[in-house]
């Protein structure tokens, strides 16, 4: 009499396997998730000090051009001290004289006018999108210019040509940044973001005289 062969019946998994599996699963999901995190802040941060690079080399350009920072002429006039930081909110001129966007259809007499009478473009920058990473405006009124978390950015300049700036790391919460800052920074331009935690001076601003 011919014999079959004999087949092995297939079987499925066990509640226990499929129990174990999951477990597996949400273990590589948690150790992934702070993964992508730390790899999305880093790319976050490099957003911001490209943009910072930006303006730096922008208002340098601009200095160049017309022997002057990039600020409103009638700040400076007659100040012994360096200004106030400029605030890269729709409150300041500042990104719209660098953009030289309709400049030339104001009037005269306009205080951007009068700060890029040439018109000329210095930066490039990206739109916002939801009024973070980028230009704020129509052409109505001031651009603004936001870091990724929506915040402005605050720049200082030496306007009374000293070769110094006071260094914002003095005020800083953490007292390993701000024991070892100097009294001033030897720039006469210095750049900063508040960084993801949105609040000034703290260890996770991101600036342009360290790393």
């Amino acid at each position: 009499m011919k014999t079959h062969p004999l087949h092995l019946a297939r079987r499925g998994f066990t509640l226990i396997e499929l129990l174990v599996v999951i477990v597996i699963i949400a273990i590589l999901a948690s150790l992934a998730i702070p993964v992508t995190n730390i790899v999305f802040l880093r790319a976050q941060i490099m957003k911001t000090k490209a943009t910072i690079k930006d303006l730096q080399v922008a208002s340098k350009n601009y200095q160049t051009e017309y022997n002057r920072y990039p600020v409103d002429p009638t700040l400076t006039s007659g100040a012994t001290d360096d200004i106030q930081a400029i605030i890269t909110d729709d409150s300041s001129e500042l990104v719209t004289a660098l953009l030289a966007q309709g400049i030339q259809q104001l009037d005269p007499s306009d205080t951007i006018r009068l700060m890029n009478p040439r018109a000329i473009r210095f930066i490039d920058l990206p739109i916002a999108n939801n009024n973070r990473g980028g230009l704020v405006g129509d052409g109505t009124s001031n651009y603004a210019l936001y870091d990724i978390w929506g915040n402005p950015y605050w720049i200082l300049f030496d306007t009374n040509y000293d070769n110094s700036l006071e260094n914002p790391d003095l005020q800083n919460e953490d007292t390993r940044i701000a024991g070892n800052a100097a009294q001033t920074l030897p720039f006469g331009i210095a750049i900063y973001s508040f960084g993801p935690d949105g609040i000034q001076y703290t260890k996770d601003d991101i600036v342009s005289w360290r790393d």
